[in-house]
């Protein structure tokens, strides 16, 4: 088996500028999934299509009505999804020169999009069971997490990363990460207890909305406090620039959100609102891993060596850092 690979490796050549494309394509549509699926919970289309894989017993497509097509455009976006992270698993295998880190990155993005897909099988045939819908939700944001790790591998050199701040940098930002992780856990209690429940037969969670709502809030505050203790924390280290100013950039997004949170709540919880706090909430996941990306030194691979070795692939000069 192994000879045959290698075999197979030797016919078929890609390119790590191939893979690359790939790769943020597949990236792409992992963040476009997300907010389909808030659209389709936002306008109780989640059981418009009430089978799966079929969207009505016999028939795969929707009927074009309002509620079946949504639902069926969204599974249309998983679609592609799930096509562009089969092709990284594969074109992992093919890749001149082999990494072993980016095998492994596409291989987990690949379980985790069956996973996924499972899952939402399971979600559709338990009529939108709260808990389901919040680990379908929880699955896509780590299934983005994974495709935006996996990219950035992609843009650059193999090789272990090293650390462009202290340890102290390092260890906050990871708390930075848990905390927006523990916001988004707590938001998806938020909406399995709200009124947008994806169908009107669905379930809803037995909580108080008031007081999931405000503990989604204090979690958005401490968030908020961390942000801006990091950003006094890199100004005094001198921390890289691009560091700082992805760290400024969550700053921004993070106080957007709370007052796009705080907006939505007051004035009665508008599905327009919710959609772009989901929207938002998607942008502040990949601005808090491409921040956290930032702290590690990877040289990108030179654009105009695509599939040369690894060993010939210059480095970004200067201390800029860039990634």
């Amino acid at each position: 088996m192994k000879q045959r690979l290698q075999r197979l490796q030797q016919v078929w050549d890609v390119s790590p500028a191939l893979f690359r494309r790939i790769s943020y394509a597949t990236l792409i549509f992992c963040a476009i999934i997300i907010v389909t699926g808030g659209i389709v919970r936002l306008t109780e289309s989640g059981l418009g299509c009430p089978t799966w894989p079929d969207c009505t017993t016999g028939h795969f497509t929707a009927s074009f009505n309002y509620h079946p097509m949504i639902e069926f455009v969204n599974r249309v976006v998983t679609f592609f999804a799930a096509v562009g992270m089969s092709v990284n698993a594969v074109f992992a295998f093919f890749r001149k020169p082999f990494r072993k880190d980016i095998m492994w990155l596409s291989l987990g993005l690949f379980a985790e999009v069956v996973a996924e897909s499972v899952l939402g099988g399971i979600t559709v045939l338990e009529k939108l069971a709260p808990p389901y819908v919040m680990a379908h939700f929880v699955l896509a944001i780590v299934v983005l997490w994974n495709s935006l790790v996996l990219y950035k591998h992609a843009i650059s050199v193999g090789g272990k990363a090293k650390p462009v701040v202290g340890k102290e940098a390092v260890w906050l930002g990871r708390l930075m990460f848990l905390n927006l992780g523990a916001v988004i856990v707590v938001g998806t209690a938020v909406a399995g207890t709200g009124p947008y429940s994806g169908s009107p037969i669905s379930s809803r969670l037995p909580f108080n909305l008031r007081q999931v709502a405000y503990l989604h809030a204090d979690f958005a505050i401490i968030l908020v406090a961390l942000i801006l203790a990091n950003l006094f924390l890199l100004h005094q280290a001198r921390a890289p620039e691009v560091v700082q100013r992805r760290a400024r950039l969550l700053l921004w997004m993070g106080a957007i959100q709370a007052i796009i949170g705080y907006t939505t709540y007051f004035s009665g919880l508008p599905a327009v609102l919710i959609g772009i706090h989901i929207a938002g909430a998607t942008l502040t996941w990949i601005a808090m891993t491409w921040y956290y990306l930032s702290l590690f030194h990877v040289s990108r691979e030179a654009r105009g060596e695509v599939g040369a070795p690894e060993s010939k692939v210059s480095s970004l000069p200067g201390p800029s850092y860039a990634s």
